[in-house]
């Protein structure tokens, strides 16, 4: 049996709340966790919660209820109550990227020295807000 070592983010960056799932600062290590975690849909469209500035991402995904492709399943010899066919949901085209430049060059969160970040997701009205304010890695060096 594999054993992983279990990652714990840090309870400062990612405070308990009631309501709301938390994000105080960037953490590359956690971002599949986070996609999952901060993901948002109503039953027709569903959105994985990766960062709107184009990535970093784990696996960026825009879903479609009722967008899938199918193929037939094949097994070795027929029984009741075998699937017949396959059915795998498709991502589609992602309309919620915003591409930010700062002084012609690309705002990029790993690059950037942020100074301010805070991503939430509160289940009570189903909201998702991201607040991040920074400077390319280029002015903070001087």
């Amino acid at each position: 049996m594999l054993h992983h070592e279990r990652l714990r983010p840090p309870s400062h960056d990612y405070p308990a709340d009631e309501w709301n799932v938390i994000e105080k600062n960037f953490h590359p290590e956690f971002l599949a966790q986070l996609e999952s975690m901060l993901s948002l849909g109503n039953g027709y469209l569903g959105m994985r919660g990766c960062p709107e500035e184009g990535g970093p991402n784990a696996e960026n995904g825009t879903f479609i209820n009722g967008f899938y492709e199918t193929w037939p399943i094949v097994y070795g010899e027929d029984a009741y109550g075998f699937a017949k066919t396959g059915q795998t949901i498709c991502n589609v085209t992602d309309s919620k990227i915003i591409k930010l430049f700062v002084d012609d060059e690309p705002f990029w969160l790993p690059r950037a020295n942020i100074l301010g970040y805070d991503r939430r997701l509160n289940m009570k009205p189903a909201r998702w807000t991201a607040k991040s304010s920074g400077r390319p890695l280029r002015e903070s060096r001087s």
